[in-house]
C-alpha cells in the first residue's frame, strides 16, 4: 500500500501550537493603542459631564517644586493642612472633610502693604450665579486686612464634601485690584478621578477582547489553509498471475 493511504504520512497542523508572532503583537498593539484612545475620550467626555468645575485650578497649582497662587504680577506660596489626617498636607484638592488651615505666604514685599481678602464659595457655576446671591454660596469669609509680615493663616471646617471656590481679592491704595480665583474639591478626589479608572479598565478588557477575536479568525483561516488533502482510494491488488500451470501427467 502507498504512503497515500496511511493518515500518519500527512499529518495535520498542531492548530493549538500556533505561536504569538511579532505581527500578533503588533495587531495587539494597535488594538490596545486604539482602545486607550477611546477610552481616554469617553474619560474626558465623562469628566467635562460631571458636576466637578470645568476649569482646573485656576491660579492656584504646583510649580518649581511649590504651590503657589498667582494673583496679579505677584506670587503667594500656599500651604494646606488637615489637621487630623495623616497625610495632613495638600496643595489643591482637600482628600476629605474636617477642619483645615490654610496658610498664603507673600513673595513680594508689595503684598505685605496692601490689602487680602479672602472668600470660599459654593462651586455654583460661574461667577454670575455666584454674584446673583453671593452672601447665600459664601461658607467662609475674611474682611480685607494688611498683613506686614506676608504671612496669612486661614481656618475652616468642612462639615460636609463638595466643590468650591476659593477667592483671594488684593486691593492696593493706588487702585489696584487683583483677583485669583482656585475652584478645589473638598472630599472628592477619588470620585472626581473614579470615571477614568472605570474607562481605562474597560478600554483594557475590550482590546483584549478584540485581539483573542482576530486571533481566532485567523488560527481558524490558517488551519483551513493547512487542511491537508483526501488520502487516495487504496490500491486494488493485481489478479493477473502469469498463465495457468500444466498439470503433471
Amino acid at each position: 500500500m502507498r504512503d497515500g493511504g496511511n493518515p500518519e504520512a500527512h499529518p495535520a497542523p498542531d492548530v493549538g501550537e500556533a505561536r504569538f508572532t511579532p505581527q500578533d503583537a503588533c495587531r495587539f498593539a494597535r488594538g490596545f493603542r486604539l482602545a486607550i484612545f477611546l477610552a481616554a475620550a469617553g474619560a474626558v467626555a465623562m469628566v467635562a459631564g460631571a458636576p466637578a468645575p470645568a476649569e482646573a485650578h485656576g491660579r492656584l497649582g504646583a510649580a518649581e517644586g511649590r504651590c503657589r497662587l498667582f494673583i496679579g504680577p505677584d506670587i503667594m506660596n500656599f500651604t494646606g493642612y488637615l489637621p487630623e489626617a495623616s497625610k495632613n498636607e495638600f496643595c489643591e484638592d482637600i482628600p476629605a472633610t474636617g477642619p483645615i488651615i490654610m496658610v498664603f505666604d507673600a513673595e513680594q514685599e508689595e503684598l505685605r502693604d496692601m490689602k487680602v481678602e479672602l472668600r470660599i464659595v459654593k462651586d455654583v457655576g460661574g461667577e454670575e450665579k455666584e454674584n446673583e446671591d453671593l452672601q447665600a454660596v459664601t461658607v467662609a469669609y475674611r474682611e480685607p486686612k494688611s498683613y506686614p509680615t506676608g504671612t496669612i493663616n486661614f481656618e475652616h471646617t468642612f462639615n460636609d464634601p463638595g466643590y468650591f471656590v476659593g477667592i483671594v481679592t488684593v486691593t492696593g491704595d493706588h487702585g489696584e485690584r487683583w483677583v485669583s480665583r482656585f475652584p478645589f474639591s473638598v472630599g472628592k478626589s477619588f470620585m472626581r478621578d473614579l470615571p477614568i479608572y472605570l474607562t481605562l479598565g474597560i478600554g483594557t478588557v475590550a482590546a483584549f477582547a478584540i485581539y483573542l477575536v482576530h486571533r481566532r479568525r485567523e488560527t481558524t483561516a490558517a488551519a483551513k489553509a493547512h487542511k491537508p488533502p483526501p488520502p487516495p482510494p487504496p490500491t486494488a491488488p493485481d489478479e493477473d498471475h502469469g498463465p495457468e500451470a500444466t498439470p503433471a501427467e
